[in-house]
């Protein structure tokens, strides 16, 4: 492993959500299934971010409440690491308990966000007519999964 990817995973591991998690491997996750990429997309972190994504980290891993990486930068407010993600392929379809990240934006007041997400969205809506639809049934599969494994 490259020095610079211990290091941001180090610094990923010393955050209360990361505790007791070994990052032994980039796509380690804490039990709520957030990645080191959650947490240096909500630092605003760039630099840590481009070095997770060329490490192969997955980009749309999801994490607490369904939240992706972009879902956290566009919650945060990051343009920079929201740019950077959607050029690495990032789902702006992902849906977390129902949000899209874009909507994430909006709820935080990030108009400059929503105004870079927006026409990006309309032009894949035009493409694929059906993608929010397929989102939407992804985001109830993981739900009703989620569900089933609680059972006894």
């Amino acid at each position: 492993m490259d020095s610079q990817l211990r290091l941001i995973l180090d610094r990923v591991a010393s955050t209360a959500d990361f505790a007791c998690v070994e990052l032994v491997d980039v796509n380690a996750t804490n039990v709520m299934g957030d990645n080191a990429l959650h947490c240096v997309c909500l630092w605003g972190d760039v630099e840590a971010a481009k070095t997770l994504i060329n490490a192969g980290i997955n980009i749309d891993q999801f994490g607490e409440r369904g939240y992706t990486p972009l879902h956290i930068a566009c919650m945060a407010g990051h343009i920079a690491v929201v740019e950077l993600l959607v050029a690495h392929g990032a789902d702006l379809f992902a849906q977390s308990e129902g949000d899209l990240p874009f909507t994430t934006a909006r709820l935080g007041g990030h108009d400059a966000i929503c105004d870079y997400l927006s026409p990006l969205m309309t032009s894949i809506q035009a493409s694929q007519r059906s993608v929010y639809i397929k989102s939407r049934i992804e985001q109830l599969r993981r739900e009703i999964s989620r569900l089933e494994s609680s059972l006894d």
